[in-house]
Order: structure tokens, then C-alpha cells, then sequence
């Protein structure tokens, strides 16, 4: 005789069905390094902490992770053999929809921001309403925060993290690009930008659903954040100017203006720009920095970074045209006229 198998959810057994001897320990995990612990489980790697010790979880044991001030669920993992002096999991499961440990059961807001093993009902309810969160999806969604006035809540910074895959369609690698400028950063440092209150002209959840939060959140660099919001003028073209190829810095450099002269009440009606004088370099730089004196064109950085890429035309190595001085080159290196450098 055989027997039917089906994958359907609703002729699969309930979690709290089997005998209790059959439903493992479930440890809770509640880290407050949200961040780390996110982008550790979204990569994979083994960054991601486990709880150790004597009255840690042993294997066959469950450790259910979760992050954030309110609580994503990041991942559910079983407990396998010692590695060294480490637990490994067998298997990780991070959710592919968003899970609130909130609405798992009642009275899951006992054990906000707590770590430790929960009693054999409650691990049962866990379990059971992490399987029903994810076949059937949140039952309420998330204050995301205020991003204009500060940063989006820990809880939205998270769920972009892990839901990573959604959004993109390949795993979070550990530098991923900036949404606007598209540059790799690393995603420790990348800011959670919540483009959908921007959008909707609202800082609350305004009925979106965890999953459409996750899609109007995007991973911008630190400068390209501070343009998404009010600022002065000044600011942004700070943030605009070239990056210096010498020390590296932004926000310090300002543009060289050559071939005239100018009287002292000009020159201080601009404090970010400098002055080089009536005699005009060749090749003329066209940039300075103020941290580390180094002068450069903007060709030279073109230059740079399309060679380092691989992608240079003749292969022969960058320009040394306009190329900066070395910042310590006190001799050589070209200072703006005036006082004050």
C-alpha cells in the first residue's frame, strides 16, 4: 500500500501536535549588535555568534536569533557537533519574508531584548508561529522611524539587511553598491535610506506591509544619504567635490582658481575656494586639499580609477600628468597664495 505525500501547508502537522519529547529546547537569542549579527547571518559567515558555554545550547538544540528593538526574527537554527570551541549549526534558516517576534504568540513581549532558554510551551509556540508567519506572512507591520529627522528604526535597518535577496535578487555579499552612486561599499557602513516615507510624505508605517517597507528601504554610502535630505548649500558641495587621491579625505578639498589677482575682501568672500596666483602651471591642477596639501586634476582621477580596473587603454600604468605631490613633499608641493596655508 502506498501513501499519498503532498507538500501542501495545510496537510502538514501542526508544531505543537507531536508528544513534548519530540519538540527541541529553544534558546532565544537576542543580540544587541543588530547590525553585525545581520549582515553576519544575510553573508553567511561565521561572524554570525552563537551562544556558548556550559548552559548553552547543545546539539539538537533550536536557537532562534532575533534583532532589533522590536525583534526580526533573523534565523532559526539547529544546533549540530562542537567545532573547536564553537557551536556550528546544522541548519540556518533565515526567514525569505519578514517574521516579528512580537506577534508570535501572546505574551512574546515578555522576552524583548532578553537571551535565554524559554520554557517548553513557549519554545513550542515559537516554532508554530514562525511556521505561520512565514506561510502566511506578518500579521502588523513596523514604526520605521523618522529617516529625515534621524535614522530609520533598528527594526527596518534589519529587515533591508536580511531581506537583501528579495530586493536584488543575489545574496548580500559583504561590500555591496551604493543604491545612487553606485559605489562598493562596505555594508556595515552602508545607511538605511527609507525612500517610500519620502515618497508617501509620512514617517509612520502608513498601512505599508513589512514586505513593501523592505522594498521602499534602500543601502546608500554616508555621503549620498546626507544628499537624500534638507542640508545647506555648502554642505552639498562639499559632499559633490572629488574625493582627495593623496590622503584619501572628503569634504577637504576646494577648487584652485588661476590667472587673475585678486583684492583681500574677494579672496575672503569665498572661504571654500583658493587662489593660485596670475602665473598658470602647466599641467594646472585643479583641486586642493586642505588635510594633506596635495593638488590634483580631476583627469588624474579618472585616470586612476579606470586603471585600476583593469581598463586602462594602453595598460602601461596611470598618468603622472597633474599627478599629486606626495602630502609630505613640503618642497616641491604647491601651496595656494594667501595666508592661512
Amino acid at each position: 500500500m502506498f501513501w499519498a505525500v503532498t507538500n501542501e501547508a495545510e496537510a502538514l502537522p501542526s508544531v505543537s501536535s507531536p508528544p513534548a519529547w519530540l519538540v527541541p529546547s529553544v534558546y532565544l537569542h537576542w543580540s544587541n549588535d543588530w547590525l553585525r549579527e545581520s549582515v553576519a547571518v544575510a553573508t553567511r559567515s561565521r561572524d554570525h555568534a552563537l551562544p556558548r558555554g556550559a548552559e548553552g545550547p547543545k546539539r539538537g538544540d533550536v536557537v532562534v536569533t532575533v534583532l532589533g528593538e522590536a525583534g526580526v526574527v533573523a534565523a532559526v537554527e539547529l544546533m549540530a557537533p562542537t567545532d573547536g570551541e564553537s557551536w556550528v549549526a546544522d541548519d540556518l534558516f533565515g526567514p525569505e519574508r519578514p517574521v516579528v517576534w512580537a506577534d508570535l504568540f501572546e505574551g512574546a513581549e515578555a522576552y524583548t531584548g532578553s537571551s535565554g532558554w524559554l520554557p517548553a510551551e513557549h519554545g513550542r509556540l515559537v516554532l508554530e508561529g514562525i511556521a505561520r508567519q512565514h506561510r502566511d506572512g506578518p500579521v502588523h507591520t513596523l514604526d520605521p522611524g523618522d529617516c529625515g529627522g534621524g535614522t530609520v528604526a533598528s527594526d527596518v535597518h534589519v529587515l533591508r539587511v536580511l531581506g537583501h535577496r528579495a530586493v536584488t535578487g543575489w545574496a548580500m555579499r559583504r561590500e555591496e553598491r551604493c543604491a545612487t552612486c553606485e559605489r562598493f561599499v562596505d555594508v556595515r557602513e552602508l545607511q538605511a535610506h527609507d525612500d517610500g516615507a519620502v515618497r508617501l510624505g509620512t514617517t509612520t508605517a502608513g498601512g505599508r506591509t513589512l514586505d513593501q517597507i523592505v522594498r521602499d528601504v534602500h543601502l546608500l554610502c554616508a555621503e549620498c544619504h546626507g544628499l537624500m535630505h534638507a542640508h545647506t548649500v555648502a554642505a552639498q558641495r562639499a559632499r559633490l567635490r572629488p574625493q582627495c587621491p593623496g590622503c584619501g579625505a572628503r569634504g577637504t578639498t576646494q577648487r584652485i582658481v588661476w590667472g587673475m589677482t585678486f583684492q583681500e575682501d574677494v579672496v575672503g568672500a569665498e572661504p571654500d575656494v583658493v587662489y593660485g596666483g596670475f602665473e598658470v602651471p602647466v599641467p594646472t591642477p585643479e583641486w586642493y586639499c586642505t588635510a594633506c596639501h596635495a593638488n590634483f586634476t580631476s583627469t588624474v582621477i579618472v585616470s586612476r580609477a579606470l586603471t585600476s580596473a583593469g581598463t586602462g587603454a594602453t595598460g602601461s600604468g596611470p598618468s603622472t600628468a597633474g599627478a599629486p605631490p606626495a602630502a609630505d613633499d613640503g618642497e616641491h608641493a604647491w601651496r595656494p597664495e594667501g595666508e592661512g596655508y
